[in-house]
């Protein structure tokens, strides 16, 4: 719930603009007959209706309507930004839910931003209050999914979704700013992506097909079918995939033999 002395209104009859009107002047007189000045979005609003200008855009009812409720829309993103970047809002010690490709790491920390901007997951999922105690509890929660006793990356299942849906409910949305692939304005260098799950679960095509004897033009096909799915790159770009899954295919194409 977002808390704010000032609440957005609902659609109200300054803030909408009724077709069959006498036409809309241009300039700022435009922003008056629209929309009320102390509409708490009245500056977003004004953003969005100078760039339907800018860009050529006929300001009719219609047009008109969409900036209010776009400008709205921000603003309402805009305190919930707020809300999340509240001092004392995250406790000293969190366990954090990072996607990372098709994977989830659970782990615990009580510097996320520096923490986070170690390893840069994909985006930060979810996070709960707890320690080295509650992290130790999530991954024997859920040990059936873990790729190995030695990483905290855990394959994705119903089970995991809904928990993390729950504890987001719970808890809130992660604070916008920690660092992630996804907040970043461009792109890391494959040299600030570390961290990859270190597991002998996770294997190049090539090293996967060897190991098990397999054909490695038999697991491109299966790649091109669909039937096998990489799950992340390694550092220098290559994909990396299940050991399970290609043992898994391997073994069916032998019973169909």
């Amino acid at each position: 719930m977002i808390q704010s002395s000032r609440k957005i209104p609902l659609a109200r009859p300054y803030g909408m603009v009724r077709e069959g009107s006498s036409g809309v002047r241009p300039g700022v007189q435009v922003l008056v007959d629209a929309v009320d000045q102390d509409e708490p979005a009245f500056v977003l609003i004004a953003a969005e209706l100078q760039r339907i200008r800018r860009t050529g855009g006929d300001l009719d009812a219609e047009t008109i309507n969409q900036a209010i409720a776009d400008g709205r829309r921000k603003y309402a993103q805009h305190l919930q930004d707020e809300e999340d970047r509240r001092p004392g809002r995250i406790p000293s010690s969190i366990v954090y839910y990072a996607r990372r490709g098709k994977l989830v790491k659970i782990g615990y920390t009580s510097k996320p931003h520096k923490r986070f901007g170690g390893f840069l997951p994909d985006e930060i999922l979810a996070w709960e209050p707890g320690g080295r105690a509650e992290e130790a509890e999530r991954h024997q929660q859920f040990r059936a999914l873990r790729l190995s006793n030695a990483a905290e990356y855990f394959r994705r299942d119903d089970a995991l979704e809904a928990h993390i849906a729950s504890v987001r409910e719970e808890h809130g949305a992660p604070n916008p700013t920690w660092p992630t692939l996804q907040n970043l304005s461009r792109r890391p260098s494959r040299a600030r992506l570390p961290e990859l799950p270190v597991t002998t679960h996770l294997v190049t095509l090539e090293a996967g097909t060897r190991q098990l004897g397999i054909r490695l033009g038999t697991a491109r096909v299966w790649v091109h079918r669909k039937k096998l799915h990489h799950v992340l790159h390694d550092e220098n770009g290559i994909q990396l995939y299940f050991l399970s899954d290609l043992k898994s295919l391997a073994n069916r194409g032998r019973k169909a033999a």
